[in-house]
């Protein structure tokens, strides 16, 4: 008889049934929209549909916590859909989203822990499972509420009403974006379109090149010198002139020319204006050429335009990031490194005369760009007003502009709206008396601007003028979104939006961004700042944007938040500059909003926040005794990007103020960035109870949000000190809690500790999977590529090393030290460079290649002061003069490493001990001098606990007998430790284990079982590039035995 299914079966099926059929609309959102909550939410769903299929215990319970899911997805995606702002959510609707994204994560990891011989299961106790179902319990209910679902409304649906309810959402979804093709969102809501409809659409963001000037007049000259030099090769061209000279006009017909598309195989036009930095220079190509997001993009761009055929890379509005100081140098560099690339043809534009150095610009220079010619200006001014105007007018017109371009374009479009008396008219009245003072850029482009400004289209329209005025400081401009959710005080804001469009006096970019002309926004902040109302109204919409970063840190949520600081980075530190020197009335909120701002760089590797410099003068009086505690943390937190003068002085500030408020957990978080501080610099005797405390007052408040990141640190300070056993415990403990809190971010780091646990006793698989892991959860929260992330993959590297796989280790680190930089993450750079060196000292690198690899990371860890790093650097710089024979030079290095203080950093004091241990290295040394490090090397290995090091030591010790003539005891040492290296499967180490017992076998004359030694023990000395070794091998072969 056929299997009759059961009604927890068909409630099982009905719900992962109901489940996958939400996980494509939510998916179609997320790549229309870019709706990254919904992309949250998805990831979480497909995971837990396939975690269902796998429950093997409590099915009902698990049932009952997932049956209801479905609806609130479909009422979030009808959300999205009914929205003012199709496809996307007010701040204050997205909390309860990400309350109901972490409430199905916890759910999730309920779900896991029913499956039989599931790790997750294993790390709670009966009672934190029963509050992590209450905790579930809760938030559904809570989002079944906040979404207006009928509590019963449906325990489970047939599958044809679930089927039904999902194609009516999905056909509302496509309506919804066909009817915004008929509005001023045609083309974005074509482009949804095409997304949601095309299979053959790329998921990649791609950038189009600007159109063709379609009215272009009165540079022909320019254009036929600019296409001359592109003709050679390795052309290197700047345009330049004064603002609204018609700079970004004549790259525009360049880039379009017949004769440049024939020669360039690939162009690519990046407007540079909202760049601050020679890296935000980078991500800005990187995203137009497709490379995945990254800290610095320098070296992955470098390498793509290499791997090219012939390109032309225009960079618009150079001068933006070029003219500071503090951002000039960096410029340059990079604009030195991409003419480096032969077949890289670079055209920039930029205001002024002046042209960046370090590159050759080619010969002849072309000039700066003057006023068009009258018939030129005439002509571009008829193309646009056209021709039924008065002569006399047209010329008396044109006379007020002085034949500049973007001035003309103004007037132009001033006359073709109101007709030439008009404009004529209110000249006369507010500027009279200049048309006499001859050329002059910046009064010219400024009357332009303000007859413009007095257009009846704008006076009619007041919060268009309004609306102009907040662009004028905001360097990224607005979406949409941000339009409609920021509550700006403007009537019917899109119309506004469209007003200045119609009037060229504001422009979309390539992401939709409505933004202003540099010359208007300097004009506008000059003469028409924006009124406080207006600041202050985007400064809380920013607000909450930070509040929702810093409530969901570590979750999936995250994601979200990051994307839209990321989209905003420039317009956040305007907003929040001005809202710290203006009369702002929360001052407090603004404060805070920097420190999470701050938090947000360091996260993602960014250099120190200057924001933070301008915080004292700030500080409310009278004081804020908890405000001025989140300040020093921060300070504190970012101290290896900025070097703390007194820490003692602010240290005692900080518990002066503990005096006057009760709160645990700022105390805790405050001790943890001071524990963490210490870390770096090594001092583990202050580090480890400053941690300790903070991880008692947060078991005190029953913090359990906070708990894993104290838990996490603890944990990483008790592994630098050889604590091991005690580490792994406290790094379980913190995934626990932070599985309790949907904290990803947490969770990841936990994996990482543990595998390093895993790594220190030989168990490398475990170690492997673990740091997977702990990548995959850093992707679903935004983080890949960032700090930690870099962090884990140099773990992942140094696995492979200790395996003695060094090429896949070296591979990972140029990988690291590619996609970070001296200025972004300059720690992660360092160490990669320093790890690239070690491993070129095993495998028998050139000693240039070593040294200079050393020298560059010392350098970084010097501008820094991170001192463990400088110390890595010497004891290399000791083993490189080793490995060339310099026994003198190298030994006290490590003599003097074994010494206090560095003697309590576990990592540094084993190194050396392993060097010291290894008798191959130290040639002309006694008996007595190769026992005494051996055996203190497998002392330091048995107290510590780490299996590669013990296996590492009797291998020493074996050798030091066997030179010594004692064959019996050195082949038990040799087999022990083979047995040891074959388990954690360590190709170097075996292969020399089986070298030296080989050697042994031929000694007692066991011919053939020395020759199967020595060949089993080859290709392992191939696997681990040891050529001196595999050659003697060779050599023992070859001989008659």
């Amino acid at each position: 008889m056929p299997h009759q299914p059961t009604v927890t079966g068909i409630r099982l099926n009905s719900v992962i049934a109901s489940l996958r059929l939400a996980v494509p609309l939510l998916n179609e959102l997320n790549n229309a929209f870019g709706a990254f909550s919904l992309h949250a939410i998805s990831e979480t769903i497909l995971s837990l549909i396939a975690v269902l299929q796998n429950v093997k215990k409590n099915k009902v319970e698990c049932i009952q916590l997932v049956e209801n899911i479905h609806q609130v997805l479909y009422a979030i995606i009808n959300l999205h859909i009914k929205s003012d702002t199709p496809g996307s959510l007010p701040p204050s609707m997205l909390y309860h989203v990400g309350k109901f994204t972490e409430t199905i994560h916890k759910i999730h990891t309920f779900l896991e822990a029913q499956q039989d011989g599931n790790r997750i299961k294993n790390l709670f106790r009966q009672s934190e499972l029963n509050t992590l179902v209450k905790d579930c319990q809760a938030g559904l209910q809570h989002a079944m509420e906040v979404f207006k679902i009928e509590s019963g409304a449906s325990i489970y649906l047939n599958a044809s009403i679930m089927q039904k309810t999902a194609d009516n959402l999905h056909k509302e979804l496509l309506e919804m974006i066909s009817s915004l093709s008929d509005g001023s969102d045609m083309d974005k809501a074509s482009s949804m379109y095409n997304t949601l409809n095309s299979s053959q659409m790329s998921s990649e963001s791609f950038f189009m090149l600007p159109s063709k000037p379609k009215i272009f007049y009165g540079r022909e000259s320019e254009l036929a010198s600019i296409l001359k030099t592109l003709d050679q090769e390795c052309a290197r061209i700047t345009i330049l002139g004064p603002g609204g000279m018609g700079k970004t006009s004549l790259a525009r017909a360049v880039l379009h020319h017949a004769d440049v598309t024939a020669k360039y195989k690939h162009c690519f036009f990046v407007s540079c204006d909202s760049a601050t930095t020679s890296i935000e220079i980078a991500a800005l190509i990187g995203d137009h050429i497709g490379l995945k997001p990254g800290k610095d993009l320098t070296q992955p761009l470098l390498r793509y335009f290499t791997g090219q055929s012939t390109c032309l890379l225009i960079l618009d509005n150079l001068e933006t990031v070029w003219e500071p100081m503090g951002s000039r140098v960096g410029v340059e560099e990079l604009l030195s490194l991409l003419t480096d690339i032969a077949h890289l043809a670079l055209l920039i534009t930029m205001r002024g005369a002046e042209r960046p150095a370090k590159v050759r610009w080619t010969r002849p220079f072309l000039e700066p760009l003057k006023p068009l010619s009258d018939d030129a200006a005439r002509q571009t001014f008829l193309d646009i007003a056209d021709d039924f105007h008065e002569p006399e007018d047209i010329q008396s017109v044109l006379n007020l502009t002085n034949n500049m371009p973007l001035a003309v374009d103004l007037i132009a479009h001033l006359v073709d709206n109101e007709g030439c008396p008009s404009v004529l008219a209110r000249w006369e009245t507010e500027k009279t008396g200049l048309l006499s003072v001859g050329y002059d850029r910046r009064s010219n482009i400024d009357t332009s601007i303000g007859i413009s400004l007095s257009s009846p289209r704008l006076t009619s329209s007041p919060g268009a003028m309004d609306l102009l005025r907040l662009l004028s400081v905001l360097p990224d401009g607005l979406s949409d979104i941000e339009l409609l959710h920021s509550n700006l005080a403007i009537q019917d804001i899109l119309t506004c939006k469209v007003v200045l469009l119609s009037t060229s006096l504001a422009y979309q970019d390539d992401k939709k961004q409505l933004k202003s002309l540099v010359p208007i926004r300097e004009h506008m902040q000059h003469f028409h700042p924006p009124p406080s109302f207006l600041i202050q109204s985007l400064q809380k919409y920013f607000h909450t944007v930070l509040d929702l970063y810093e409530k969901y840190r570590g979750s999936q949520q995250m994601a979200t938040s990051i994307h839209q600081i990321k989209s905003n980075f420039g317009n956040l530190n305007q907003i929040l500059l001005r809202g710290l020197h203006a009369d702002n009335t929360d001052t407090t909120g603004t404060i805070m909003c920097v420190l999470n701002l701050a938090s947000f760089s360091r996260l993602t590797g960014r250099e120190w926040l200057s924001l933070m410099d301008e915080i004292p003068n700030a500080l409310p009086q009278p004081c804020n005794h908890e405000l001025e505690v989140q300040f020093m943390t921060e300070i504190i937190s970012s101290s290896h990007r900025k070097t703390i003068d007194n820490l003692d002085v602010l240290v005692s500030q900080a518990r002066s103020h503990f005096q006057h408020f009760n709160d645990p957990v700022l105390e805790a978080l405050f001790y943890r960035a001071l524990a963490h501080h210490y870390n770096t610099i090594s001092n583990y005797a202050e580090a480890i109870p400053l941690a300790e405390k903070a991880l008692l007052l947060v078991k005190t408040a029953g913090a359990t949000i906070e708990k894993p990141r104290i838990l996490n640190s603890l944990a990483n300070l008790l592994i630098n000190t050889g604590e091991y056993i005690s580490a792994q415990k406290l790094a379980i403990e913190a995934q626990m809690y932070a599985r309790l809190s949907a904290n990803l971010q947490e969770e990841a780091e936990g994996l990482r500790l543990e595998a390093r646990y895993c790594r220190e006793f030989g168990n490398y698989k475990h170690s492997a999977f673990l740091l997977q892991r702990g990548r995959e959860l850093l992707r679903l929260c935004g983080l890949s590529g960032g700090n930690i992330d870099n962090i884990i993959l140099s773990n992942e590297a140094n696995t492979l090393e200790m395996k003695s796989e060094y090429n896949k280790a070296k591979l990972i680190h140029i990988q690291i030290a590619r996609t970070t930089s001296p200025t972004q993450d300059v720690i992660n750079h360092a160490y990669a460079l320093l790890n690239i060196a070690d491993i070129d000292i095993s495998i028998g690198g050139s000693q240039h290649d070593v040294s200079y690899n050393l020298d560059k990371a010392n350098g970084f860890f010097s501008s820094v002061n991170e001192k463990s790093g400088m110390v890595f650097c010497e004891i290399q710089m000791a083993r490189l003069k080793l490995r060339e024979g310099d026994t003198l030079s190298a030994s006290p290095i490590f003599l003097k490493y074994l010494q206090w203080p560095w003697i309590g950093n576990l990592q540094i004091s084993s190194h050396c001990l392993e060097i010291l241990a290894d008798i191959d290295s130290w040639a002309g040394i006694t008996f007595h001098q190769k026992s005494i490090w051996t055996v203190v090397y497998l002392a330091h290995a048995s107290k510590f606990h780490g299996n590669l090091a013990l296996h590492k030591a009797l291998l020493s010790l074996g050798k030091v007998f066997l030179a010594d003539g004692d064959e019996g005891t050195a082949e038990n040492l040799f087999t022990v430790a083979l047995d040891g290296f074959t388990f954690m499967d360590i190709h170097r180490s075996r292969a020399d284990c089986m070298l030296c017992l080989g050697d042994i076998a031929k000694k007692q004359g066991h011919l053939v079982r020395a020759s199967a030694l020595w060949t089993d023990a080859q290709p392992l000395f191939e696997q681990s590039l040891q050529a001196k070794d595999v050659s003697r091998i060779d050599s023992r072969l070859s001989e008659k035995i």
